[in-house]
């Protein structure tokens, strides 16, 4: 698997994972690329710096060194953090799938890729244009919802009682699946 840094002619940058250099000239001469937040099919690799195996890098044997986010299941829907968020923020493809001990045809493999990708690239966008209310998600949420707060963009964690709860009152929101950050 190879790591490509792409960009659209939006300059709206994110990356996808190909099996080959091979895989990725195939897709883009298919129109198979496709911005996760413009859609534009006009994609191509952006410059990207090598990652080399530096002595530095590998003495670090601390996990906590390497990652400071936190390790959350993406599969466990009562970890997954709760977002509110406006209309304007545009949303990556979204796809289910079952865990599997065997080994996945390399086009799954290409698949899965490329949806870390957009959840990454998604998770950086809500870092980066929403508020982390944390555990006062249901409030805020209500707030916002009944006008007694300004609307935005706000991201947290709520039981799955809460998400209920929400749902129920015809709040929209939804639970994302919060994957680790790219190194």
């Amino acid at each position: 698997m190879i790591k490509y840094q792409l960009i659209c002619e939006q300059k709206h940058e994110f990356e996808g994972w190909f099996q080959g250099s091979a895989a990725y000239d195939e897709q883009a001469a298919n129109g198979l690329l496709r911005c996760p937040l413009c859609d534009s099919d006009q994609v191509k690799r952006a410059l990207m710096t090598p990652n080399l195996a530096s002595p530095k890098r590998r003495k670090s044997t601390d996990p906590s060194a390497v990652d400071p986010a936190p390790r959350v299941d993406p599969t466990a829907s009562a970890q997954a953090a709760p977002v509110s968020v406006p209309p304007s923020l545009p949303l990556a493809s979204q796809t289910a799938g079952q865990g599997r001990a065997a080994v996945m045809p390399s086009e799954q493999v290409q698949a899965f890729g490329v949806v870390l990708a957009e959840l990454r690239q998604l998770r950086r966008k809500i870092i980066k244009d929403c508020r982390d209310v944390g555990d006062n998600f249901a409030e805020e949420a209500r707030k916002i919802h009944y006008g007694e707060a300004e609307a935005e963009g706000i991201y947290g964690q709520a039981t799955r009682e809460e998400r209920e709860a929400l749902k129920d009152e015809g709040i929209e929101i939804f639970d994302m699946p919060w994957v680790p950050s790219d190194h």
